[in-house]
């Protein structure tokens, strides 16, 4: 079994370390939080359209897709990249392989696998297919196919 890990600090893409709040934090106090530059972390069941009107203090998000079978953490992807223009960064933690494809497509911009997935080849799951079953907001170069 992996170890489920939730971190409290993430590296952007700028290679700068972000201190992470959790859902519940950020409502508490989402003023004084979003003056310090801090990441949130979000469960699956965390209300997304409850950060909706704050997104643009928010630098990183991080979803955390632990548990293989919760599709919601694509859902909350979506909302905060197609629905509501986020532009900060969103990242998707506690990742297993076989979702790398729907998480990139519903708007994740980079992912952090499980420490069991370590030395595996991640391209092959990421941009191993080329063709999709179903649209989506982004298909990153997949072809759709019925």
């Amino acid at each position: 079994m992996d170890e489920i890990k939730n971190p409290i600090s993430l590296i952007n893409k700028d290679y700068e370390t972000i201190n992470l709040v959790t859902f519940e934090e950020w409502l508490e106090d989402s003023d004084k939080l979003s003056r310090l530059g801090v990441g949130l972390i979000l469960d699956p069941s965390n209300d997304v359209g409850l950060i909706k009107e704050s997104l643009d203090s928010i630098e990183l998000i991080a979803l955390d897709f632990r548990n293989f079978d919760d599709g919601r953490g694509y859902s909350q992807a979506y909302f905060l990249s197609k629905r509501w223009k986020f532009k900060g960064e969103i990242v998707g933690i506690n990742a297993h392989l076989d979702q790398l494809q729907f998480m990139i497509r519903s708007g994740i911009t980079s992912y952090q696998l499980l420490e069991s997935y370590k030395g595996f080849n991640e391209e092959d799951y990421s941009n191993g297919f080329s063709i999709c079953y179903q649209a989506a907001a982004n298909n990153n170069g997949l072809n759709l196919k019925y």
